[in-house]
């Protein structure tokens, strides 16, 4: 084994079998992540079994050499304090897990046998085959899976892209178990080794402890030989310069222009397409987007995206229209080629490189996205392409030239061009295999194509001036211990802000919240449909103006909440203060016009519209906010109210919002507290109708001692079933008890509903408070059962886990380390402290304690405490319990007409609530 590089704590390593290994070594972690990546995706499925790599995923999870029993690997890896998944790719396959540091030792070898020494058990085939066909019946009607499968009959079918990837019942019911479980075998033995395979270890562990480990664990897989790929082009010549037209399921209106690419996103030294994507996905003045916008064509525009592979890329543009862009979409590719033209003629302007560079050293100095997870799945299938000394120089040194920019931009000419134009009630001439969606595709004219290479010069369109809010120094404060927690800065009755500094990350970042709790913004749904609109408009006018402050790393966001709204800024703090005083001012100016008001109500019915078509247990779980919240309300209702609001009924309802509200807000990060104080003073110099007390955000009160149900119509085959179990208070007890409970019989519940009863796809628990109010849910969406048959395993299984007490007093302890190792590491950096603290101060925690008291109550509990929790709550003595369904195509749930809630309002008007 040789070590071949040891650049900035990552050390390259190459085992004698010839797995190739990162260690990335940091000392400070708790927890590791491992990646492993497979040169095994969907590309190498024999073509008479398509799907199989997606199979053989599923069954690694089925049982190995060391652990035999299906699931017990995800097991294993939840008693250490984590979680294990994984996908299939084009290319690649990827596993990949997150556990406690110290856990690392007993998991590796679990995870080497998982990949390297599957049981591929006759019985465990059969039963995943039905799971992967319970996912496929699951996405049928998901319009991204649709589009997809439209891609690939559009493409070349001599190109393995074109393989349907994700296999049913019909590719594998062609064969018997024994038939699959030899090909199973054969794909394994000649994809899965050492040569075909990259390993990523993302730890506190130094290259000397980690190496026994690994060699331990991964040195009897063969080494075996890498995997090659000839690939023919992606598309033929008379699949380019083409025009798709896509019926979709749900209301949308959306043009995708793609540039078929040679494969420029492998050229990680220069990133030229990084760039590309940079200046055409602008949203600034003169910008592209700011020129289709204000021609009434397009609601958004995202560049950039696309499928890649080994020889291949597919740069998107992918446009949200108006009825009107629909109309002018030759209009609008013309104008893309104009920016195209403005971007060649621009590429010797150094300046624009060198900005670009420092706002990705920018980015990558002060990344704390802490995402190292994904992170390492990244970094293993790039290691699957290049060294690690490549990879490293690449992340170091921005290394793009005008030359190689001019190069990329060579390759989006017309001839290369795919446009998909997606819409209700195209004229469509076919339907795609296994999805049944509508589309048709057809040849550009020529003169068409032929216009696009000299695209007229456009005014209105021009490349951003430099970006103001790119600072000279980000620099750290110094610390006053008096603002390690939380404190007062300024308070009276209609206002509070309090500042706390970040003594913990100390990074050059902060936080600001602000919240407007405003009473007539929340009395009834009529003025809830108008703040929808309002807050929609602002959300509008402000895209333009602060996006060079979204590049720059200073993020803002507007949204709205039971009470009224709130403005969240975020990023580096040295010009935030500046940003919170502009947002605050134009939070309280503007105001819509007309031509506004009606494109943001067009564009709120059709969100709202396509939510009523969200997957059924989507819908329930949104449905059971609106329940158990007093002042929300269900999205049918929501579309009524703002298709019938008025112009006018908006501007008045904004008027009176800030006559009267209660202002609540937080500085948290680096700043000093007379910095602080100035951002305080300028918001509440801007805020003179802070004068109202705070409101409360109300929790239904579910009756003890009987259940409620609740029907969700939902235009969807499959049934569902939620069952919602309300705890007696939202003291520090229940709060832990339900965290326990949940935790406790989460693995066991999908083993027993998914994995053994195959009762659908969608199969899980959740820990559910609504505004601290604790609660555990337990769901079920099936393609093949009712919900009577749903919601009987459901109380089958609670009912017998009583009676499992060996079984779970064994599980405990590590249940309880876990949870106490979450309550104690939740601020993974200075941003999700941040909302710690505000969601504290909402809580009247202002010392922060709430999370140490919730890890003592878990320390001090003991199984016995656990049981008798558990025997109040299966007996329906101290919980809340609320159904809610979607029948889907089989019989609704039979219920006792008393129990059942028919009228939202009505239900909220008689029931009692925790406040």
């Amino acid at each position: 084994m040789n070590i071949t590089q040891d650049i900035d704590s990552t050390y390259s390593l190459r085992l004698e079998n010839g797995l190739r290994v990162l260690i990335v070594h940091k000392q400070e972690l708790t927890t590791c992540c491992v990646s492993a990546s497979v040169k095994a995706g969907h590309f190498f499925d024999p073509s008479d079994c398509p799907g199989l790599a997606h199979l053989l995923e599923h069954m690694l999870f089925m049982g190995n050499v060391l652990l035999p029993e299906p699931n017990a690997i995800n097991e294993l890896m939840e008693q250490a304090g984590g979680n294990i998944n994984a996908w299939t790719g084009t290319e690649f396959a990827n596993y990949h897990f997150q556990v406690h540091a110290q856990a690392l030792p007993r998991v590796l070898p679990a995870f080497a046998a998982m990949l390297g020494a599957p049981n591929f058990d006759i019985e465990q085939i059969q039963s995943e085959m039905k799971s992967i066909d319970a996912e496929f019946k699951f996405k049928r009607k998901d319009d991204l899976r649709r589009l997809y499968q439209i891609h690939k009959e559009t493409a070349n079918p001599a190109h393995p892209f074109a393989k349907f990837s994700v296999g049913n019942q019909q590719t594998f019911g062609q064969f018997t178990t024994e038939a699959l479980q030899e090909k199973l075998a054969a794909f394994h033995a000649s994809l899965y080794c050492a040569s075909n395979m990259t390993l990523v270890i993302h730890s506190p562990f130094s290259v000397g402890q980690l190496m026994p480990w690994l060699t331990q664990a991964f040195e009897p897989m063969p080494a075996g030989e890498p995997a090659a790929l000839s690939l023919p082009p992606l598309y033929t010549p008379e699949q380019l310069g083409v025009e798709i037209r896509i019926t979709p399921l749900q209301a949308a209106r959306r043009m995708i222009v793609t540039f078929a690419l040679p494969a420029l996103h492998l050229h990680i030294n220069t990133r030229p397409l990084d760039f590309i994507s940079h200046m055409l996905g602008d949203e600034g003045a003169g910008s592209l987007f700011a020129y289709l916008k204000a021609k009434g064509w397009i609601t958004n525009l995202i560049a950039g995206s696309g499928i890649e592979g080994q020889g291949f890329k597919d740069f998107n543009i992918n446009l949200q229209l108006t009825e009107a862009g629909l109309a002018h979409q030759a209009d609008i590719v013309s104008a893309v080629f104009s920016m195209i033209e403005l971007l060649k003629k621009s590429a010797s302007e150094g300046w624009r490189l060198q900005e670009k560079a420092k706002l990705n050293q920018l980015a990558r100095q002060y990344d704390d996205s802490h995402k190292p997870l994904q992170a390492m799945c990244d970094l293993a299938e790039l290691h699957q392409y290049f060294s690690w000394q490549a990879i490293s120089e690449a992340c170091q040194r921005e290394a793009l030239t005008s030359e190689a920019l001019i190069e990329a931009l060579s390759h989006f000419i017309p001839e290369n061009l795919r446009i998909k134009t997606i819409a209700q009630d195209l004229q469509t001439d076919r339907r795609c295999e296994y999805y049944d969606a509508a589309y048709a595709i057809s040849a550009l004219p020529a003169e068409q194509l032929a216009s696009w290479q000299n695209p007229p010069e456009i005014n209105a369109i021009s490349l951003p001036p430099p970006n103001p809010y790119i600072g000279d120094s980000y620099s750290l404060c110094p610390l006053d211990n008096r603002f390690a927690l939380p404190q007062a800065i300024r308070e009276d009755k209609g206002a509070s802000f309090w500042f706390c500094q970040d003594h913990k990350f100390r990074v050059p970042k902060g936080d600001v919240f602000i919240s407007f709790d405003t009473p007539s913004l929340a009395q009834n749904i009529h003025q809830v449909a108008a703040k929808r609109l309002w807050l929609a408009g602002l959300n509008d006018y402000l895209q333009g103006q602060f996006y060079r402050a979204e590049i720059a790393g200073l993020h803002y966001r507007i949204y709205g909440h039971q009470a009224g709204f709130t403005l969240h800024t975020r990023g580096f703090s040295a010009q935030q203060g500046q940003l919170v005083q502009k947002l605050t001012r134009a939070i309280h100016e503007f105001e819509p016009d007309p031509q506004t008001f009606h494109h943001v109500q067009s564009m709120q019915c059709q969100s709202l519209q396509n939510t009523l078509l969200n997957k059924p247990i989507n819908r329930l779980f949104s449905r059971l906010s609106v329940l158990i919240q007093r002042n929300t309300h269900a999205p049918v209702e929501l579309l009524q109210a703002v298709e019938k609001t008025q112009f006018d009924d908006v501007r008045r309802v904004r008027e009176r919002a800030f006559d009267y509200y209660h202002l609540e807000g937080l500085v948290h990060g680096n700043w000093t507290a007379q910095a602080a104080e100035r951002i305080a003073d300028s918001v509440l110099d801007i805020s003179p109708g802070a004068k109202a007390s705070p409101l409360p955000r109300a929790v239904a009160k579910l009756p003890v001692g009987r259940t409620m149900i609740h029907e969700v119509t939902c235009d969807h085959e499959d049934a569902a079933v939620v069952l919602y179990l309300q705890a007696p208070s939202n003291d520090i007890w229940n709060v832990a008890m339900c965290m326990v409970l949940e935790q406790m019989l989460a693995g066991s519940f999908f083993t027993s509903l998914r994995t053994e009863k195959q009762l659908g796809y969608l199969v899980g628990t959740g820990y559910v408070p609504h505004n601290q109010h604790p609660g555990i849910a337990f769901y079920i969406q099936s393609p093949t059962h009712g919900p009577q048959v749903l919601m009987s395993h459901i109380s089958q299984f609670l009912q017998q886990q009583t009676r499992e007490k060996d079984f779970y007093e064994g599980y405990w302890p590590s249940i309880q380390r876990n949870l106490l190792k979450q309550l104690q590491d939740v601020d993974l950096n200075q941003s999700m402290r941040s909302q710690r603290i505000w969601q504290g101060l909402g809580a009247n925690d202002t010392q922060l304690h709430r999370n140490q008291q919730l890890a003592n109550t878990v320390e001090a509990m003991t199984f016995d405490d656990i049981i008798r929790y558990a025997t109040n709550m299966n007996l329906n003595q101290t919980f809340g319990e609320l159904v809610l369904f979607s029948a889907g195509k089989f019989a609704p749930l039979q219920t006792a007409e008393t129990d059942v809630i028919s009228n939202i309002a009505d239900f909220k008007s008689k029931v009692e609530f925790y406040l």
